[in-house]
């Protein structure tokens, strides 16, 4: 399937690897895909993204999001007078992007195992091999021989994923885009 995609596909799934490993993520997810497509910053796809309102750094917060502790953490540290949003923002703005995505010293490294490359591949989530799975679809479907970025947007949306999630967080309707990206 890979041979299908097009050089900024391949990208993207290249930037996607890199952005879960920068988050400190074990795997490659759909989100990941996601932010590989912003972070490619060029096509159809990338633009109507941004158009619509979603940049890299708004989506790679949006990702950091749905890793990080459940919403009960935040409710319980708001009792206190604590508010957790507020707080990540502030961490973020000086020690940068995923600062609280992950421990990364010495025992860190230990738990993810020692030997491993620090840019070796990522293995896929399910819901982004189901991704990968529906851009080729999306592909044949359009009678392209090689799979477009837009046919990766387009595999995102096409299923309950993290991604699709995170896009009707973010104000999309799915079916416009969907519609917009067929146009």
């Amino acid at each position: 399937m890979f041979e299908r995609f097009t050089p900024d596909c391949r990208r993207t799934v290249v930037l996607a690897q890199e952005e879960a490993r920068m988050l400190h993520h074990r795997t490659t997810g759909s989100e990941h895909l996601l932010l590989g497509l912003l972070g490619l910053g060029h096509g159809n796809a990338a633009t109507l993204l941004t158009e619509g309102g979603l940049d890299l750094a708004a989506a790679r917060s949006a990702v950091q999001r749905l890793h990080s502790e459940p919403e009960l953490d935040a409710e319980a540290l708001d009792t206190i007078g604590i508010d957790l949003d507020a707080v990540r923002e502030k961490v973020e703005a000086v020690f940068g992007v995923g600062a609280l995505s992950g421990a990364t010293g010495p025992a860190a490294r230990r738990r993810q195992g020692a030997g491993r490359l620090p840019g070796g591949h990522l293995p896929f989530t399910p819901d982004a091999k189901k991704a990968l799975e529906l851009s080729l679809r999306e592909a044949l479907a359009a009678k392209s021989r090689e799979i477009l970025p837009e046919h990766l947007l387009l595999g995102l949306i096409s299923g309950d994923v993290p991604a699709a999630r995170l896009l009707a967080d973010h104000g999309f309707d799915l079916a416009t885009l969907r519609a917009r990206l067929l146009a």
